[in-house]
């Protein structure tokens, strides 16, 4: 890598451009080059005209490589590093991991601080509450009438709508309710019967989320 490092050092010395923007330009023609190997590829298109020989294909890709390593030197990027980032990020996996935890994490405002963990009961309608077992959390758009006559059934709340000072923030508040308001889609990803919790972010944010 170092021989590599210096020998782009050297032609770079020898360019009549060497700033970033007309390097980024060289590095981004060279790069879409190689699609046309592809779409014009045999066994991908038969009915198109390959595009060069294999040797000129290997050609594309050593100007594609060098040429985007010529920018990363010039925005003082170690090669090395980049490489071995690049390679850790991927065998890790981490875009997948986060995408992942953001589909599974509900986000809202914490009405009344509270960390547990407790079966899901979607309340669509007073009925609902009327039908709801004892010691589920809660989970609604917004606070139903007479939702505070079924409080000490609930274990926890969590409601689509809602601010910190809307009316089922505080009546969990007076019942020392754990309760996340705001989330926007908690109806939407949790169904009756699943097995959520809720933990505080901080003194601020919640998050909901299904075992």
């Amino acid at each position: 890598m170092k021989k590599l490092e210096e020998t782009i050092q050297e032609l770079m010395s020898k360019e009549d451009r060497q700033d970033v923007e007309f390097r980024y330009v060289i590095a981004v023609t060279e790069i879409g080059d190689l699609g046309k190997y592809i779409s014009h590829d045999p066994k991908l298109n038969p009915n198109a005209r390959p595009h060069g020989t294999k040797d000129d294909e290997v050609l594309a890709y050593g100007q594609a490589f060098i040429q985007l390593a010529a920018l990363a030197q010039l925005r003082d990027i170690n090669l090395q590093d980049a490489i071995d980032k690049g390679l850790e990020n991927w065998l890790e996996a981490d875009w997948r991991k986060s995408q992942a935890k953001e589909k599974e994490k509900i986000k809202g405002y914490i009405a009344c601080p509270g960390n547990l963990t407790g079966e899901a009961y979607l309340v669509k309608s007073i009925k609902d509450l009327e039908e709801m077992p004892a010691g589920r959390i809660v989970v609604t758009e917004f606070a139903k009438p007479n939702l505070a006559q079924y409080i000490t059934k609930m274990l926890a709340i969590v409601t689509d709508h809602g601010g910190k000072t809307c009316h089922i923030a505080s009546i969990a508040r007076e019942f020392g309710l754990p309760c996340i308001v705001g989330t926007g889609n908690a109806t939407k990803m949790i169904k009756t019967g699943d097995m959520i919790t809720i933990e505080n972010i901080d003194s601020d944010y919640g998050e909901v989320y299904k075992k």
